[in-house]
């Protein structure tokens, strides 16, 4: 089949033909919202209806908020949270839909808006780390020469802060590797 000749059926493609232009498709696909019109990653119509509205950005951008309405034309940016809804059977992409949900658009707003644990001093989607005002933290202050941490100057610089939802990216990212290990011990000897 590989060194066969393939012969044209009229009106219809051959195998490189149609390689050729699904080639060009995703490269064009993968070009387009990654390099020449970065736009299309994230398009928030909530944030073009309000522009000057401080929450209409922490609900609807896509790159800075939780993407309330937000759509994209980028498949980095579809795959990047569920994983390749092609790769996987149905409901394991549901039950991380349904877990991610949870996440993004219950427990994140709840706990930003309720201000626990001074959430509101930082972004709401950010994976920057703050000082307790709110500023970014200056790593290289408390490191030293070598790279390891200078203990003195961490206790001069205070504590490191992260937004809400880097937090609860943290936890559930722990929780799951322990649930993993639980699940193989328990199903799998």
């Amino acid at each position: 089949a590989f060194h066969e000749k393939e012969v044209q059926a009229k009106g219809r493609l051959t195998r490189n033909q149609f390689f050729l232009i699904a080639f060009m498709c995703s490269f064009a696909y993968y070009v387009f919202p990654g390099y020449l019109f970065p736009m299309l990653t994230s398009l928030s119509w909530l944030c073009w209806v309000f522009p000057k509205s401080v929450l209409a950005q922490q609900l609807g951008s896509g790159l800075h908020g939780l993407g309330v309405g937000a759509f994209s034309f980028d498949w980095s940016t579809v795959s990047s949270y569920l994983g390749s809804p092609l790769a996987s059977p149905w409901f394991a992409t549901a039950n991380l839909a349904a877990g991610f949900f949870l996440i993004m658009y219950v427990i994140t707003p709840l706990a930003y808006w309720l201000d626990i644990y001074k959430a509101k001093t930082f972004p709401i989607f950010s994976d920057g780390l703050f000082t307790s005002s709110g500023q970014k933290y200056n790593i290289s202050s408390i490191i030293d020469s070598s790279f390891h941490l200078d203990v003195e100057a961490y206790e001069r610089n205070g504590p490191v802060y992260l937004s809400t939802f880097f937090a609860f990216t943290y936890g559930v990212g722990f929780a799951s590797l322990a649930a993993t290990v639980v699940h193989v011990c328990l199903f799998h000897g």
